[in-house]
């Protein structure tokens, strides 16, 4: 998460899980003299949106894409962990969305939010700090280690190689990188992050394209030079070769 303080109150980068909202809301208010009066999420997973009926009720303006409303509106299921999520309350949806892009003015600080193509889900955002040089990427980067792709909900490999892209054009060497997950990064930290992805997505076309099944895939060990330096977050290097190629055979069978 991430707070700008404005003289009209504090602006919410995502609002965590469901039950750390009144904590989240105590150290923002303590931290910025005022309370939350507007939030923006970065996508409509739970551990990004849980917070938003407590802020939305407590008079904040709740900013997302327009996929993320109509996401939260309704139970979706998620295939890489075969649960489905029910469908928010009323009161936790985005009451403001847009399709392409917005900028917000928020004191003397120019926030703009770029939609991305199906990246992790079908509603990423770039949330971009400008004058703070500051840029929030939500699940597009996941620093140090491997990613999740909500394939579910249209993400794929390819884009969040794309989404990266996006990000690094719009960075210096100074800017501050704050992923969805992950410590704060550098432009160099997001380059990695890139490279990789777009070595294993490299790897793992050639395989299905050869015919392989998604666990022949898996079987392959297409990661295994890159395991030591990323495989030590949550996902083992199997689940995130299998979400990977599941991910652009689910995107192929999109775009046809």
């Amino acid at each position: 998460m991430v707070v700008l303080c404005g003289p009209e109150g504090a602006l919410l980068i995502d609002t965590g899980i469901h039950p750390s909202a009144p904590s989240v809301a105590k150290a923002v208010e303590a931290f910025a003299g005022k309370p939350v009066t507007a939030v923006v999420n970065t996508h409509w997973h739970f551990d990004h949106t849980g917070g938003n009926e407590f802020f939305a009720r407590r008079g904040a303006r709740v900013i997302a894409h327009d996929s993320v409303r109509v996401r939260m509106s309704r139970p979706q299921f998620h295939e890489v962990f075969d649960y489905i999520f029910p469908a928010a309350p009323a009161a936790a949806l985005p009451t403001l969305t847009f399709p392409e892009s917005l900028t917000l003015y928020f004191g003397d600080e120019v926030v703009h939010l770029h939609h991305l193509q199906p990246a992790h889900t079908d509603g990423d955002l770039l949330v971009h700090f400008t004058k703070a040089n500051v840029l929030h990427a939500g699940d597009t980067f996941f620093n140090g280690f491997y990613p999740l792709i909500d394939y579910s909900t249209l993400g794929w490999i390819g884009g969040m190689v794309a989404a990266e892209d996006r990000a690094l054009a719009l960075c210096d060497a100074h800017t501050r990188i704050i992923p969805g997950h992950g410590a704060l990064g550098t432009v160099d930290d997001l380059k990695a992050a890139r490279t990789m992805l777009a070595t294993v997505q490299g790897r793992i076309e050639k395989l299905l394209d050869a015919g392989k099944s998604v666990a022949e895939v898996v079987a392959a060990a297409p990661t295994a030079d890159l395991d030591a330096k990323w495989g030590h977050g949550p996902f083992t290097a199997a689940q995130f070769t299998g979400n990977a190629a599941a991910s652009i055979l689910r995107h192929r069978q999109e775009v046809g």
